[in-house]
């Protein structure tokens, strides 16, 4: 099968910034190529190899090597095995793996330890768990998860330091200096800039008409409002020494989590290791205290008692909502649960996130449209039981009746590009007496509701229905 865009795999990597173009890279099982001409067209240095495809095509060492859903169609466990050492071998920086995971078979027949699908082709499927623990084995490597059915495994440590860092600073993007110098040149950003000059203060998105474009270029509102604030005021942009003790403690607690070394202080950027000597003196107390921070994770009053000190986000019973843009604000601990969970799934592409509120499971939820739908519809929902590693998918992708959003308002920040529109609505919904019953939570039982109270919602604003029925219609002749 041919692709004219990248494999998700492919996407995943460049999204964590893990294929740039200074590196090089090799596609080993490429197919018909469709990533690596993806990456040529983007001027990456791209070059692939495949037994059917591209068979004369020399085999090759590169900076990222790529083995996607190769593993899968292979028969002989041996030769599989083989296949993942010759690809990690090839390989000077980082090795993405993927397999498929997908239960979609259930009418072929079994055939060695995998399956033979309809078409008459092998295809070896795995769990997540097991095929994470199955690429430790073969490689004796420590993996990342980076999606589902999708894995990274690191040839350079420094590599992987700089991967494990830049998860962990997202928060605030202190040693992200190129970033704030593109959004500085950046030509929307320039105006920006100017226009928070003149105000004293961020502008509100309903003031700069190119508040959008700002956000596809360079993500959520905080992450905006960081890089103007430190265009205009530099010291305030730095942030608290809490602020980043805190990201400190973070970062070394996610390398412990996944039972890694935590590299040496001299592979460490140059501004951490400046953190690190100023806040704690030396290393060693650094890391005996992220120690003490990681083991606090297993302890519920440890942890209801964070989440008490939440301010943002939704509460529903035992249960905390929040959408992925509040993700860089909640404290450390709850930041550490998040990324405990990605460990296990990866990233699934999710807008929202539920975590319970005693530690123990935390939710990636996709809603269709949510800026756009005033109340959009759940079609996927992953939750992660952080104690036994294991996870449960619920797909309402072709449900007629699936679960919808309410109060859209309290999962994002003032400063959410539509939180006023959201907020307005919420009002004359609440005004309504629409949100004070308990079975509203489902499209048609929503529906049905509006329909009886004669109401409707266009765009993110309820009024009175229009169109009545003809039946309805007063037949009166005065």
């Amino acid at each position: 099968m041919k692709r004219y865009t990248c494999s998700r795999p492919v996407a995943l990597a460049l999204s964590d910034e893990l294929i740039r173009e200074t590196d090089t890279f090799f596609d080993f099982g490429c197919g018909h190529g469709g990533d690596v001409n993806y990456l040529r067209q983007r001027k990456f240095t791209a070059t692939g190899w495949d037994p059917f495809h591209s068979p004369n095509s020399p085999i090759v060492a590169a900076d990222i090597v790529n083995l996607g859903f190769v593993l899968n169609v292979i028969e002989d466990p041996n030769e599989r095995n083989e296949t993942l050492r010759v690809a990690f071998n090839l390989a000077r920086k980082l090795l993405i793996v993927s397999v498929r995971v997908e239960h979609g078979f259930d009418s072929a027949a079994e055939f060695g330890d995998g399956i033979l699908t309809s078409k008459g082709t092998f295809q070896k499927l795995y769990e997540q768990a097991e095929f994470k623990e199955y690429v430790e084995l073969v490689l004796e490597r420590k993996v990342h998860v980076a999606g589902i059915g999708v894995v990274y495994v690191f040839a350079d440590s420094e590599t992987e330091s700089q991967f494990l860092a830049a998860q962990a600073f997202s928060r605030r993007f202190a040693y992200r200096t190129e970033l704030i110098e593109e959004f500085a040149r950046d030509t929307a950003g320039k105006k920006f800039i100017q226009l928070a000059n003149k105000l004293g203060r961020n502008p509100l998105p309903s003031e700069f008409k190119n508040y959008r474009q700002l956000i596809d270029r360079f993500g959520s509102p905080h992450r905006i409002e960081r890089l103007t604030l430190a265009k205009i005021n530099p010291s305030a942009f730095e942030g608290s020494k809490a602020q980043k003790r805190e990201d400190l403690l973070t970062y070394m607690a996610m390398i412990r989590l996944q039972g890694l070394k935590v590299p040496p202080m001299r592979l460490l950027p140059g501004p951490i290791q400046a953190d690190l000597k100023s806040l704690w003196g030396d290393y060693h107390s650094a890391l005996s205290e992220a120690e003490t921070f990681l083991f606090s994770i297993g302890r519920p009053d440890v942890v209801m008692d964070t989440f008490s000190k939440v301010k943002s986000g939704k509460l529903v019973f035992d249960d905390l909502y929040v959408h992925r843009s509040l993700e860089e604000e909640l404290p450390p601990l709850i930041r550490l649960m998040t990324f405990a969970g990605r460990q296990i799934v990866g990233d699934l592409g999710h807008n929202i996130i539920k975590l319970s509120v005693d530690g123990r499971k935390v939710s990636f939820l996709y809603y269709e449209n949510f800026d756009d739908d005033p109340h959009p519809s759940l079609r996927f929902g992953m939750r992660v039981y952080l104690p036994k590693a294991t996870y449960q998918m619920r797909d309402f992708s072709s449900s007629l009746n699936p679960p919808i959003l309410h109060r859209k308002d309290q999962l994002v920040s003032k400063s959410y590009p539509y939180y006023f529109q959201f907020r307005e609505l919420t009002t004359a919904e609440e005004q309504a007496g629409l949100l004070s019953r308990n079975d509203i939570g489902f499209r048609r039982q929503w529906d049905e509701l509006l329909e009886s109270q004669k109401l409707q919602i266009e765009g993110h604003t309820l009024r009175e229905a229009t169109g009545i029925k003809e039946d309805d219609a007063d037949t009166t002749t005065i």
